[in-house]
């Protein structure tokens, strides 16, 4: 526990002093998002016991790097199809040592795991302040609907949610973890609508809410996806990078199923009018 504690006393004000600097600076944004994007890809690599493959690591890692920082750029496609075509090379040139599984594995975590977290930078392009609000929402409500459903499930959770894959979770939590992150978002809403923005932007509570609600459910699904591939490969975190947390794609894993939904969902339903 005073390792957990210690980790989020450095990387909580880390991430907020990067969001600071962001609102001057929109760069350092796409490139935070990318070292972890490339740092998740590489822990995934790891965790299959593929990382020491250079032939898939090194241009799978480049691409979840590189693609974060290309966000902006609408040629982000000639990346994509750059990745698949060297990918597809690999495999012809060395296929008496990589496996078709293998290589599916790499390619398809690698596409999910980079244009998910590449989707943050993606909104809000025209304002950095709104870059930095989607980004505490997008990252924000899966982090509080996990906190939500610790503590809920550890004071009244009964029945388990899913027990064969994590054993822990319950139901409980999980309804009352949607209801606490769809709630303290929409705190944070409202602080960024009195305090930061520095327009007429509003805030549509009612698709933020809509949105938060379904987020929060997607968040649920996507720690028990990479849970189901950790127990799959008997370990219990990606990596240590983050003591008491374990890895960087432990901590953003729900993330990676909010991102693109809610990109996906501002587009038709915005949560921030002017």
């Amino acid at each position: 526990m005073g390792k957990r504690l210690l980790s989020g006393l450095i990387f909580i004000p880390l991430i907020i002093i990067i969001l600071i600097i962001s609102i001057w600076l929109p760069a350092i944004l796409n490139i935070f998002i990318a070292l972890v994007s490339g740092i998740a890809v590489g822990e995934f690599l790891l965790a299959i016991k593929k990382l020491d493959c250079l032939q898939m690591s090194l241009p799978s890692v480049t691409f979840a790097f590189l693609l974060p920082i290309f966000a902006f750029w609408n040629g982000f496609v000639i990346l994509w199809y750059l990745y698949t075509l060297v990918m597809l090379c690999m495999l012809i040139f060395y296929h008496g040592k990589l496996e078709f599984k293998d290589f599916a594995y790499t390619y398809s975590m690698t596409i999910v795991i980079s244009f998910a977290l590449s989707s943050i930078v993606s909104m809000g392009q025209n304002n950095s302040l709104y870059t930095v609000f989607y980004f505490v929402f997008v990252v924000g409500l899966p982090w509080l609907s996990d906190a939500g459903a610790y503590f809920v499930g550890k004071s009244i959770g009964k029945h388990s949610l899913c027990p064969k894959i994590s054993p822990k979770k319950t139901v409980e939590g999980a309804i009352g973890g949607i209801i606490i992150g769809a709630a303290l978002t929409c705190l944070i809403a409202f602080l960024f609508e009195l305090l930061i923005f520095q327009d007429d932007s509003k805030v549509n509570y009612i698709y933020l809410v809509i949105i938060a609600i379904i987020g929060s459910a997607l968040s649920i699904l996507g720690d028990l996806t990479f849970s189901l591939i950790k127990r799959a490969q008997k370990i219990k975190d990606f990596s240590n990078i983050i003591p008491g947390h374990g890895g960087i794609l432990d901590r953003f894993d729900s993330v990676i199923f909010v991102a693109p939904f809610v990109f996906t969902s501002i587009y038709y339903f915005p949560i921030i009018s002017v």
